[in-house]
């Protein structure tokens, strides 16, 4: 008798540190909803390697790394595949990255998004589940120049990095504006070494109908999208995905996007929706997205599921044991300060930072499951992280009830409706209607 497949994925595990006794009876409940699964997926927002690696001068914002030794926690969870495609993966340069991919292969694990060149970083990894084969890609539109996985030449070897997704930022303006902003570059000029470099063939001029301040990109309201997505990466992507497809009954995209449209992370960018439809498109099962550390809308587009981010599912980022110099001198301490007084710095006393936002602690675990090409189901059991939680239960996941699970239910409500979503809450679980 045919199975149908089920699959499941999580915000970003930023794991840093073990779990305490008292966290067991919430890791049973919500690890056993994930291994009732096939694929059960989740970001690896860290590196897993040991200190000796050096820091790299510039990070994902903070210097992420677990040691090895504490890896066994995050597996109590039961995830048969991690996600490696972040703004991460370099915080402790090419040691780190490398170290990650080898401790994953060391114990067996499915793993893409990085690897020893771009042609390995973008491949997929390969479930082999009920006769069927699962193919994931992952990738971030969040990353350095210098994270970026290289192909080779025939003579200079591929680089080590991340694959990546990259976009054009448009700032919108009315003609006003757009004089305005020829002036100031006049006046300061800001352009100068710009323009110089395009005389001698080291920068290409702005496209028509695109005005460049300094490193900005402004056009007419309405002539461009505010973010659009870099036309080369975009179709390597595609074409990624047409060839898992070759060789997959099943390809989803994992992407990692940071990106907010005006001044909301709730806004949904419209870079990461021209990717995400262009891929399903392609033939991807699913768009399964993270990034923001909180919450972004649920769109249904031709029968397959877009989840534009789910946020956080593991938030451990006032648990870093180490950070190199760069971090503690930046924040105004020397480099025989601890990682908590560097923390403590840069937060002004715990006043700031995600830590302090409830949104941050708030996701979903959802569980879609798929009739050959078809999703025939989706539900989705909010996911709280114990925002008022005290001591090292801040920030690991439990299964919400009551009225938390009513505050999720609303949460995804409110920002799915728009794109047509329609949810409803059936004893605490979140629950698609089918569109027949």
């Amino acid at each position: 008798m045919k199975k149908n497949l089920t699959m499941t994925f999580t915000g970003d595990s930023l794991f840093v540190a073990d779990f305490p006794e008292s966290y067991d009876k919430d890791l049973k409940e919500i690890s056993d909803v994930i291994k009732e699964v096939d694929v059960r997926i989740t970001n690896l927002e860290t590196n897993l390697s040991e200190f000796g690696d050096y820091g790299n001068a510039y990070s994902g914002g903070t210097w992420l790394n677990t040691e090895p030794k504490d890896f066994k926690y995050l597996e109590k969870y039961g995830f048969n595949y991690y996600g490696t495609a972040n703004n991460h993966v370099m915080d402790y340069s090419y040691h780190g990255m490398l170290d990650t991919i080898k401790e994953l292969e060391k114990r067996g694990y499915a793993h893409s998004g990085t690897g020893y060149d771009l042609e390995d970083a973008s491949k997929p990894a390969i479930l082999n589940i009920n006769g069927k084969k699962v193919g994931i890609i992952a990738v971030t539109t969040a990353f350095q120049e210098a994270s970026k996985a290289g192909k080779p030449t025939p003579n200079i070897k591929g680089r080590p990095g991340v694959n990546y997704a990259g976009y054009n930022t448009y700032y919108q303006v009315d003609e006003k504006d757009i004089e305005d902003l020829k002036r100031i570059a006049a006046k300061t000029h800001i352009n100068a070494t710009r323009e110089k470099n395009i005389k001698t063939g080291y920068v290409k001029p702005a496209p028509e109908g695109v005005f460049v301040l300094g490193t900005l990109n402004f056009c007419l309201e309405g002539t461009k999208p505010t973010t659009q997505c870099i036309k080369a990466d975009k179709e390597r992507i595609i074409n990624d995905i047409k060839k898992a497809k070759e060789q997959c009954d099943y390809v989803f995209l994992f992407v990692h996007c940071h990106t907010m449209k005006g001044d909301s992370q709730e806004n949904v960018p419209d870079h990461l929706i021209e990717l995400a439809k262009d891929c399903i498109d392609a033939g991807c099962a699913g768009i399964l997205g993270g990034g923001t550390h909180q919450l972004r809308p649920l769109e249904i587009y031709k029968g397959k599921p877009i989840f534009y981010s789910l946020g956080d599912f593991i938030y451990q980022g006032m648990r870093v044991k180490m950070f190199p110099a760069d971090f503690l001198n930046k924040w105004g301490c020397d480099e025989t300060a601890t990682a908590w007084e560097g923390l403590m710095a840069r937060s002004q006393g715990n006043k700031y930072g995600l830590q302090k936002l409830e949104s941050s602690f708030l996701t979903i675990l959802p569980i879609a499951e798929y009739d050959g090409d078809t999703m025939v189901s989706l539900k989705m059991y909010p996911i709280s992280l114990g925002f008022t939680r005290e001591g090292d239960l801040n920030g690991l996941p439990f299964i919400a009830k009551g009225e938390e699970a009513k505050k999720i239910f609303d949460i995804m409500d409110r920002l799915s409706r728009p794109y047509g979503t329609d949810l409803k809450l059936e004893n605490d679980v979140i629950v698609l209607t089918m569109k027949k």
